[in-house]
């Protein structure tokens, strides 16, 4: 007997749904600098130093002579309210493989295996998003004020315009322009940071650029026993570290120290371990607690809020909310080259 059959060919479905790879958030994971929490729209950062003057012992009584200076300034930090939301319409996954996992009944539209499958994954690529904003973005009212401001070199003023235009100034951006009351020039301005101009990194000259970055470093932060200092540095550059590394010929020179491999890698230069992050085109080298961001609280950034839209829509919204700044300290001790 003959076998007749109308109708689209149903192909068994592959168990598995291939989902993408996402990167979350290093920064606020590892904690790779200094992450503040307990601020929903502002805080002040304090700084301080001292100065002393060595003057000839004497017998005689103190007098106030301005030889030992103490100052304390404050700077207030705004932070910006962020989301991301949107809403879910469950009916389009009708006819689909999700359909299955959907309870009986006409109002019961939810999909047990799209939620664990796939909805699960907004909380990593919102990490991921963060992760990227933090070291590559500037507000569209920052990117003006650095296109018009004079002291930065082309090369980083081209960089920052090259950047996606955010809600918040990333770290780098921050480096280099801010309206801190700790600097020389309170206020609105360029930063307190060494700026030194770097070439486009390669395999070829990796190790050149980072030898600019360590010598163009200060010495305090070199050689600091209090803190441990780092190079925060692309990710592109872990790829070109090693293939500099791995030259033949007389082309070879070990210039990195890379240690283990995957997840408990470690690779440093001259001592000095790099962490990298989604910065585009710089490098910087300080103490990590002088680069700092502000939250409300770190698990915002994993906490998805899903329900029910009001008023009986079978639809579902989805959001999450975050406060979140950007800030550095204790400038003249950053360096960044770009």
């Amino acid at each position: 007997m003959a076998i007749i059959y109308e109708g689209a060919k149903k192909h068994p479905d592959l168990e598995a749904i291939q989902s993408e790879l996402y990167a979350d958030s290093k920064t606020l994971r590892d904690r790779t600098i200094d992450i503040l929490e307990g601020f929903k729209s502002g805080a002040d950062v304090y700084e301080s130093k001292v100065s002393v003057s060595m003057k000839a012992g004497s017998t005689d009584a103190v007098t106030a002579d301005g030889s030992i200076e103490l100052i304390a300034q404050k700077s207030p930090v705004t932070l910006t309210s962020i989301e991301y939301s949107d809403v879910i319409d469950d009916a389009v996954l009708f006819g689909t493989r999700f359909e299955n996992s959907m309870a009986k009944g006409a109002f019961n539209q939810v999909s047990n295996e799209f939620d664990k499958k796939v909805l699960i994954q907004v909380a990593p690529a919102i990490g991921e998003d963060l992760e990227n904003k933090l070291w590559n973005g500037a507000t569209q009212a920052t990117k003006t004020a650095i296109a018009a401001s004079t002291g930065l070199t082309a090369s980083f003023k081209a960089s920052v315009a090259a950047m996606p235009t955010t809600l918040f100034d990333s770290i780098p951006v921050k480096a280099l322009y801010n309206d801190s009351i700790s600097k020389v020039v309170a206020g609105a301005g360029l930063s307190d940071a060494v700026k030194l101009t770097g070439a486009t990194v390669t395999s070829a000259n990796i190790a050149v650029e980072y030898s600019k970055l360590y010598a163009g470093a200060h010495e305090k932060v070199v050689n600091s026993t209090t803190s441990i200092p780092r190079i925060f540095a692309p990710l592109a550059h872990r790829q070109l570290i090693k293939i500099a590394n791995n030259s033949v010929g007389a082309a070879q020179q070990i210039n990195f120290l890379v240690e283990g491999s995957g997840a408990s890698e470690k690779i440093s230069y001259n001592g000095i371990e790099i962490e990298f992050h989604p910065l585009v085109n710089m490098m910087i080298l300080t103490l990590p607690e002088y680069l700092k961001v502000l939250l409300d609280l770190v698990g915002d950034a994993s906490y998805l809020e899903v329900d029910k839209m009001s008023n009986g829509a079978q639809k579902r919204y989805i959001k999450n909310k975050q406060s979140i700044a950007t800030h550095v300290v204790n400038q003249r001790y950053i360096t960044i080259q770009g």
